[in-house]
C-alpha cells in the first residue's frame, strides 16, 4: 500500500540512499532496537522489585496470602478496560502468528502493557515469568520501529527477531541464549545476514541492562568436574524431564480449560487469587517466580524454603524433606496454571527452569539416598534438569543448552547438557508421534512458517493486472460480448459510476446466451452479473490471497482498495513471483 511519507521516513530514506554499504542500516536499527529493548527490561524488574518490597514487607504477614488475588484484580481491569485491544496477546506463539499472517505488524501499546501487567501479577506473588512481557515488548519494538521507518516486511521481521533476542539476553543476562532463540523460535530460518543484527541486538540489551541494573547473574555456584560414569543418571533425568513436561503441558491445559468456563473476569480472578494463595500460604517457594527458591538449593539452605510454612512444624526427616520437594516440584506447574489463566500475565518459559531445577534437586535427593557411594553435586543436576524441562516446553533444545550454560556459568557442563536436551526432546518428539491425538500447536511448524513468510514477502499491489476494459452497469450485452473480445479474461468486472466494485460477468455463464442475437440490446450488464464470492483486498498478504485462490477454485480473482475496483490478479502470476522468491540464493533478509 502506497501512502505518503513523513519526515522522519523521508529522512531516513536519503540517510540511507546515501549509504554506499546497504549492511550499514540493519546494524544501526540493530542497536536502536537493543537500546529500547534493554530499557523495557529494567522497567520490568524495576516494576516487580518495587512492587514486591511494598506488598511484602508493608503488609502484614498473615495477609501475604490474599497478594496475588490483589493483583490479579488489577491486571483483570487493566486488561478490560485499558489495555483490552492487546489482552490476548502472550509471548511467542503471537509475534510468530503476527509474523505469519499480519506481515510483522504489532501493536504500538505491547511495548509497555505487557511489562505493566506482568510486572503487577509477578510482584503480587504471581506464580509466572517475565519472558513472555518482554518478548511482546522486544517483538512491539522492533515491528514499529520498522514501520515508522517504512521499512517492508522482510526487516520488520528482522527487527522482531532483534527486540526478542534482546530482551531475552537483557533479562537473562544471556546473549547467545536470547540470540539462539530468536533464530530457533521466533525467526523463519537461519541464513548468514541475520547474524550480525541479531548479536549486536542481543549483546546491546545486556550490555545496556548491565550498566544501569549491575551485575544479575542468576545462579553462580562451584561445581565439581562432571564424571562420565554418572552419563546413566543424566539419561534418567532426560527421561524424568520429558515426564515432567508432559505434565506440565496437561495441567496448564486443564486450568486453561477450567477457568475458561468462568465466564466473569472478576469472579475467576477472584477464584483464581484465592486458590493461589492458598497454595502460596502452605509452600512459600510458590511465590513469584521462583528463583529465589533455587539460589537457597543452590546454597545448602533448603530449610529456608520450609520455615515460613505450617508443615515446617511438621518432625524434620529425611522422607519429609523427599515429601515436601515433591509437592514443590508437581505444584509449580499447577501455580503456574492458575496464574496465567485466571486473570495474572506471564509466561511458561522461567517456570518451566523453576521446575527443571526442583525436579533435578528432587532426583538428586533420591539418588543420594538410593546410592549413597555416589559423589554427586546437586547444582549439576539442578541445571540439567532446568535444561531438559525447558527444551521441551519450548520445543527448543538448542536454546535450552546455550541458555542454562549462561544463567549458570555452567560451561563445563555442556556435554551433559547437550546428552539431557536430546534424551528428552527426542523422547517428547517420538511420543507425540506414536500419539494421533495430539494437537501440534499453530505456528509450530517450521516448514509451513518459512512457506507463508516467503509468501508474504510478496507485495500483491504489484502483482495487480490492471483491465482497462471496465464494465458499467448499464452497458447492453453486445458491449459485454464487445469487452470479451477484447480481453484475454474469462471474467469481467461491473463497476457503479464511482468505480466501486458490484459485480463480475463470467464467460462460462454467459454461453448460452451468446446465441440468441435478439437480446443483444436488451439484456444489460446487471442482468448478467453475480456478487463477486472472493474480493482480494490490495492489502492482504499473500499467504491469505493464495488460501483465497484454494478456497474459491478460480484462477483470478478482483482487486479492490476498500470496494474500489484496482484490477485482477492472477493464481498462475503469484505462484511464479513465490517460486523466483523460493529460489533466490539471500531468501531471508
Amino acid at each position: 500500500m502506497k501512502h505518503k511519507l513523513n519526515r522522519f521516513q523521508l529522512a531516513f530514506f536519503r540517510w540511507r540512499r546515501r549509504q554506499s554499504n546497504n549492511r550499514i542500516m540493519p546494524f544501526v536499527l540493530s542497536v536502536v532496537v537493543g537500546l529500547i529493548v534493554g530499557l523495557s527490561a529494567i522497567l520490568i524488574k524495576t516494576i516487580i522489585f518495587y512492587i514486591e518490597q511494598y506488598a511484602v514487607y508493608f503488609a502484614p504477614s498473615i495477609l501475604n496470602f490474599l497478594l496475588p488475588l490483589i493483583g490479579f484484580l488489577i491486571v483483570t481491569f487493566l486488561n478490560r478496560n485499558i489495555f483490552s485491544k492487546t489482552a490476548y496477546f502472550n509471548g511467542a506463539r503471537n509475534v510468530i502468528e503476527s509474523i505469519e499472517q499480519n506481515a510483522s505488524i504489532i501493536r504500538f501499546r505491547l511495548i509497555y502493557s505487557k511489562f505493566i501487567t506482568t510486572g503487577l501479577t509477578i510482584g503480587f506473588g504471581g506464580s509466572s515469568g517475565v519472558e513472555a512481557a518482554i518478548i511482546s515488548s522486544g517483538a512491539a519494538v522492533g515491528s514499529n520501529v520498522g514501520r515508522v521507518l517504512g521499512l517492508g516486511y522482510r526487516l520488520r521481521t528482522l527487527l522482531i527477531g532483534c527486540g526478542v533476542a534482546a530482551g531475552i539476553s537483557a533479562v537473562y543476562n544471556a546473549p547467545m541464549g536470547g540470540f539462539i532463540f530468536a533464530l530457533e523460535t521466533i525467526l523463519p530460518e537461519f541464513t548468514p545476514t541475520l547474524l550480525i543484527p541479531l548479536l549486536v541486538a542481543a549483546a546491546t540489551g545486556k550490555i545496556l541492562y548491565e550498566f544501569i541494573m549491575g551485575e544479575h547473574l542468576r545462579f553462580e555456584v562451584p561445581l565439581t568436574d562432571f564424571e562420565y560414569e554418572q552419563i546413566p543418571l543424566v539419561i534418567m533425568l532426560g527421561v524424568l524431564g520429558m515426564l515432567m513436561s508432559n505434565y506440565l503441558l496437561k495441567t496448564y491445559s486443564y486450568c486453561a480449560n477450567y477457568f475458561s468456563r468462568i465466564k466473569n473476569a472478576y469472579l475467576r480472578a477472584l477464584i483464581g487469587g484465592v486458590a493461589l494463595g492458598s497454595i502460596i500460604y502452605l509452600l512459600p517457594p510458590m511465590y513469584g517466580e521462583g528463583y529465589v527458591s533455587i539460589n537457597a538449593l543452590l546454597n545448602s539452605e533448603e530449610r529456608s524454603l520450609i520455615v515460613n510454612s505450617p508443615l515446617s512444624a511438621l518432625p524434620n526427616t529425611v522422607w519429609f524433606n523427599l515429601l515436601f520437594f515433591f509437592l514443590i516440584t508437581m505444584v509449580k506447574p499447577l501455580s503456574t496454571g492458575i496464574c496465567v489463566n485466571s486473570g495474572g500475565e506471564g509466561g511458561y518459559f522461567a517456570p518451566s527452569i523453576i521446575t527443571g531445577g526442583f525436579l533435578g534437586y528432587l532426583f538428586y535427593k533420591i539418588v543420594v539416598l538410593l546410592f549413597p557411594f555416589y559423589a554427586l553435586n546437586a547444582s549439576t543436576f539442578m541445571f540439567l534438569g532446568m535444561a531438559s524441562v525447558f527444551a521441551c516446553i519450548m520445543n527448543a533444545p538448542v536454546t535450552a543448552i546455550f541458555l542454562v550454560a549462561e544463567i549458570t556459568q555452567s560451561y563445563q557442563l555442556f556435554v551433559p547438557l547437550m546428552l539431557v536436551c536430546a534424551v528428552s526432546y527426542f523422547l517428547k518428539y517420538y511420543v507425540e508421534n506414536l500419539s494421533k491425538s495430539v494437537e501440534h500447536p499453530k505456528g509450530q511448524s517450521k516448514a509451513l512458517r518459512v512457506d507463508r513468510i516467503l509468501l508474504n514477502q510478496l507485495d500483491i499491489s504489484k502483482l495487480v493486472e490492471e483491465d482497462g476494459a471496465p464494465v458499467q452497469e448499464d452497458f447492453s450485452f453486445r458491449k459485454v460480448v464487445e469487452n470479451f473480445s477484447n480481453s484475454n479474461r474469462d471474467v469481467l468486472q461491473v463497476l457503479d459510476k464511482k468505480g466501486m466494485l458490484v459485480g463480475v460477468i463470467a464467460l462460462n455463464d454467459m454461453r448460452k446466451q451468446l446465441g440468441d442475437v435478439s437480446n443483444y440490446d436488451v439484456v444489460l450488464a446487471r442482468d448478467l452479473m453475480q456478487p463477486p464470492s472472493i474480493v482480494v483486498e490490495i492489502d492482504d498478504p499473500a499467504a491469505e490471497v493464495l488460501d483465497k485462490f484454494d478456497k474459491s477454485k478460480l484462477w483470478s480473482l478482483p482487486v479492490v482498495r476498500k470496494g474500489k475496483f484496482k484490477g485482477f490478479i492472477s493464481k498462475s502470476r503469484l505462484l511464479t513471483q513465490y517460486r523466483n522468491e523460493l529460489t533466490r540464493v539471500n531468501r531471508f533478509f
